[in-house]
């Protein structure tokens, strides 16, 4: 019996319109409420969601079969620390800014505002189905707009339950939070509908979205694939190294952007790092239930195909692959796998997996390392293992990566303040940060005139010959 969910019928067009201008009704009313407000609302919604924390489970688990632990650590934590951030700073991060002038502008007041957009769109994928949406809806809804999300249609239910839930509370417009369900065809509809849009998924449909937008003039952030090289260097510490791997390569059976999904080991400690690998593998408990179980499975259909496909790839190629059968086919269950051997010609190497599989190659130094690490269209995240910090952060600025970790990975989700984005083929744009809250508002520039009252301003009409002569004065003394 499979647990794996049909995808969520899709909204007509006529659905999606009344959806939108719900949408846009409440974004009228919520850009006058004061930010701090907004904030409050915000945090007290999430507060009332985190209570009911058990039936968001198992919404989520219905769809997805994660571990709890894993629900709690990846969906819950994150989310968590986004609204704190969020609530703590965003009155700070958009209040108006007095900006520099010259003195020959002494007379007048220059400052920025920041003003909503209007209408959000968040176009948003199954691996993470509460964590992104609603991470994402509350630094929008506090810069004063509405959101608009169109859910993978694989993983609905729980955006559904999350807008019933906001609605429920009473604190937030109708309409301020809302849903729109189906396919590819709904989220065109929601980038035409919206403001601005933020696509969280793979680096063709963000392709796509943002030629559409392009040609909308529409602004969009692009969060999509990435190829995670975790370089491991010959004073690192093998133990934390090899258990960082595994969680870092099969948390979320894989699913996870900024996953691990190659190791690029020195070869002075290659051997010893694979032995830990094998043995931390070893102990790894897959399932389909909420306990008990470390790894569960895959969540979209054709995925279970690009894994096998890819894995079938490195064996032809001569890889030893460790692990790779599967466990449960009508359920999507790969066991993880260990790639040994692997090269360059190899699609595991080069191609974005997103699933249960772990690439390992050996390199002379840690230059070769940063080379094959950067030898990749995408770059998301990167990680640096090793006992020298000084030397691994100084590594770390010649990777081609919008994130880096030194001796961690998987966690800059949790620390909001950074800025969260990839370059090359990864993305456009950042989430989180100042940048992540400042992205969903327009700024305003305002100059007034303030003394003298009556006076025009010597560079206006007429033009004359001493106007000239001031306007160079005026020159060399700036």
């Amino acid at each position: 019996m499979t647990t794996v969910p049909p995808p969520a019928r899709s909204m007509t067009p006529v659905e999606t319109a009344r959806v939108a201008a719900a949408a846009r009704a409440a974004a009228e009313r919520w850009r006058r409420v004061p930010v701090g407000e907004r904030s409050e609302a915000v945090s007290e919604v999430w507060r009332r969601i985190y209570q009911r924390r058990a039936e968001l489970y198992k919404v989520v688990h219905s769809e997805t079969c994660k571990p709890l632990v894993e629900f709690e650590a990846m969906e819950l934590c994150p989310t968590d620390l986004i609204v704190k951030y969020f609530a703590s700073n965003a009155r700070r991060i958009l209040e108006e800014a007095p900006a520099d002038k010259s003195w020959i502008m002494a007379n007048k007041r220059a400052f920025v505002r920041w003003l909503p957009r209007g209408v959000v769109g968040l176009i948003t994928p199954w691996n993470f189905p509460f964590l992104i949406p609603f991470g994402d809806s509350v630094p929008a809804l506090m810069a004063g707009n509405a959101v608009l999300i169109k859910p993978s249609e694989w993983t609905t239910r729980t955006m559904l339950w999350t807008a019933d839930a906001v609605q429920g509370t009473g604190l937030l417009p109708e309409g301020l939070f809302s849903v729109a369900t189906g396919d590819g065809s709904v989220g065109r509809q929601v980038l035409q509908t919206s403001d601005m849009v933020l696509f969280t998924g793979s680096t063709r449909t963000g392709r796509a979205v943002a030629q559409e937008a392009g040609g909308l003039l529409k602004p969009v952030v692009l969060e999509l694939g990435g190829k995670h090289p975790m370089i491991v260097l010959r004073d690192a510490a093998v133990p934390r190294a090899a258990r960082a791997a595994v969680w870092g390569a099969f948390a979320n059976c894989g699913q996870v952007c900024v996953g691990i999904e190659r190791a690029l080991v020195e070869d002075e400690i290659h051997d010893r790092f694979v032995a830990a690998v094998r043995a931390e593998m070893g102990r790894l408990r897959q399932g389909l239930g909420g306990t008990g179980v470390d790894v569960g499975r895959l969540i979209f259909p054709p995925q279970f195909e690009r894994v096998m496909d890819q894995l079938e790839d490195a064996r032809s190629k001569g890889a030893t692959v460790i692990g790779g059968e599967v466990a449960d086919a009508d359920n999507l269950m790969i066991r993880p796998a260990l790639v040994l051997g692997a090269t360059l010609e190899m699609k595991v190497m080069r191609e974005e997996t997103f699933g249960p599989v772990l690439p390992v190659m050996k390199v002379s130094c840690a230059e070769e390392a940063v080379r094959l690490a950067n030898d990749a269209p995408y770059g998301l995240a990167a990680s640096i293992w090793s006992a020298d910090l000084d030397r691994a952060e100084s590594l770390a600025a010649s990777v081609e990566a919008g994130m880096v970790g030194v001796n961690d990975c998987l966690s800059h989700y949790a620390v909001p303040s950074l800025p969260f984005g990839g370059v090359k083929s990864s993305g456009l744009g950042r989430r989180h940060s100042e940048e992540g809250l400042r992205m969903f508002c327009s700024s305003q520039a305002v100059l007034t005139h303030e003394w003298p009252a009556s006076m025009p301003d010597p560079w206006w009409y007429p033009y004359e010959s001493w106007k000239s002569r001031l306007l160079e004065w005026i020159q060399r003394l700036t």
